[in-house]
């Protein structure tokens, strides 16, 4: 085992990792990628405080030109972080040694280890939420597309797993719609409270920056495009929280999206088919399978972001001033978050760019379900003259005669005495096409889709599919561990 690269994560597998991440999230959470970030903060404090003429500006100058992972002995860092056992200050010690004298004194001047790795997570978050902002957009816009391909296509409702009434797909594809752009909603709404610096100091008094304090946090704040928060958040992890739930509402959406395109893919529905391409395996013993593997993927993803977002709601429980118990869930909690909802989404637009949707089968089944589907409309048929409910009551009757003995339902309705004679065969017939009674189903759809559509150009986030990569031009080196496989 000596040639092991200790890829011991799913999402550092060389094998199964695009299963549940992506490559440019990978690149976020890379080692070098996090210390570059931790160092960016710490150079952004100490321009920001030489503006302030709180340090030299030569020393900030200095700092700023040597705060390059690159530059930095990696081997020192690791043997100092088993001495001290403290995440952050073999790193900077490291900087000091690349800095002169003079600047390695005003390194970290003020702020607190907490400052800048929470600084620096949050900056993690704003990178992944550019991507997740830029997928989720992606598929309100396939799903608007699906919607109004089949807008008109006639179809089954379901309920509890059973034949309803007849629909539309482009309606239960409005559905779909109107959940993601809700999430798109949130999703917009959580930037603003979560996308904060912190730079308050060992308890959150920030008495060390003196009379500068606040200045010195809204020029550290718009250095990094960060807002300043109004008092420290070192013991309130809610901002935290709110992105994983957030992450976990957006993935239990595309999951319901996805397990819908499974059970519509049974061998006795036929209805809708992830993609599939030839040589594509569904069983190592059973050639013939089709599985739903990438729905069914979507879904563990999914699981497993709400899993996380249970662990944020544990991490509101601080103690005092400070406590690193919710900061050590983060690191895992965010990370894997990011890393499984990116992937997640992944899937989704690879799912819904080549959905099948079986017009045939669709049509079929609406046939063979026609005409118990259309009771609903018959009864409101009859209703009219014999009564709603002596109508309903006969409907049922009669329904459940045909179910059992398998009889058609309308040979059974003609030789009841309240039918025969009091309505013709083609009436009837007429009152229970599914394509008649398929409600608004046309109207609700186009009035989602036009809603979306409208908002999406309010906010100016109507992208094409295949968007670039908003961390396409960011410099760096990934380590070895996460290298894009």
């Amino acid at each position: 085992m000596s040639d092991c690269n200790f890829s011991c994560h799913i999402v550092d597998s060389g094998f199964y990792s695009s299963a549940y991440t992506t490559a440019e999230c990978r690149k976020v959470f890379c080692d070098i990628y996090r210390y570059q970030r931790w160092l960016d903060v710490e150079v952004a404090l100490a321009m920001a405080q030489a503006e302030l003429g709180l340090i030299p500006v030569s020393a900030a100058e200095n700092i700023r030109d040597n705060a390059k992972i690159g530059s930095l002995d990696l081997d020192a860092i690791r043997q100092g972080l088993k001495v001290t056992s403290h995440s952050l200050m073999p790193l900077l010690n490291a900087l000091r040694q690349v800095c002169t004298k003079e600047a390695g004194q005003f390194i970290h001047f003020g702020a607190t280890t907490q400052d800048i790795q929470d600084t620096a997570q949050i900056l993690e978050i704003k990178n992944i939420l550019k991507l997740v902002e830029r997928d989720l957009v992606i598929i309100i816009g396939q799903v608007i597309a699906l919607a109004e391909k089949y807008g008109n296509l006639v179809t089954i409702g379901r309920t509890h797993t059973q034949h309803a009434l007849p629909m539309t797909m482009g309606l239960k594809m409005a559905v779909w719609l109107d959940e993601l752009y809700r999430n798109l909603e949130r999703f917009e709404e959580m930037k603003g409270r979560v996308l904060v610096s912190q730079l308050f100091g060992g308890v959150g008094t920030m008495d060390p920056f003196g009379d500068q304090a606040f200045a010195l946090l809204d020029n550290f704040s718009t250095r990094l495009g960060l807002e300043a928060p109004n008092v420290a958040w070192h013991s309130s992890r809610d901002r935290i929280t709110e992105f994983l739930s957030t992450m976990a509402m957006i993935s239990g959406t595309l999951a319901k999206v996805a397990d819908e395109i499974r059970c519509l893919a049974r061998n006795e529905i036929g209805e809708m088919e992830e993609p599939f391409q030839m040589g594509k395996i569904g069983s190592s013993t059973m050639p013939h399978k089709r599985n739903p593997e990438m729905c069914e993927q979507v879904v563990v993803l999914s699981k497993l972001i709400k899993s996380n977002a249970g662990l944020g709601f544990e991490g509101l429980l601080n103690e005092h001033e400070r406590d690193y118990r919710s900061v050590r869930l983060e690191w895992v909690t965010v990370t894997d978050t990011s890393l499984f909802t990116c992937g997640l989404l992944g899937l989704m637009k690879d799912i819904l760019d080549d959905l099948r949707i079986h017009e045939d089968k669709v049509r079929e089944n609406v046939n063979r379900a026609a005409p118990l589907i259309s009771t609903e409309a018959l009864m409101f048929f009859l209703g009219r003259s014999i009564g709603k409910q002596t109508a309903h009551t006969l409907i049922y009757e009669t329904s459940m005669e045909a179910i059992e003995t398998g009889k058609p339902l309308l040979d059974l309705l003609m030789i009841r005495p309240e039918i025969n004679g009091h309505f013709s065969r083609e009436k009837m017939q007429q009152a229970m096409l599914p394509e008649c009674h398929v409600g608004m189903s046309q109207p609700l759809t186009q009035r989602t889709i036009d809603y979306v559509k409208a908002r999406l150009q309010q906010r100016g986030t109507l992208q094409p599919v295949g968007a670039p990569c908003p961390l396409a031009t960011e410099e760096g080196t990934c380590c070895k561990q996460r290298k894009n496989k």
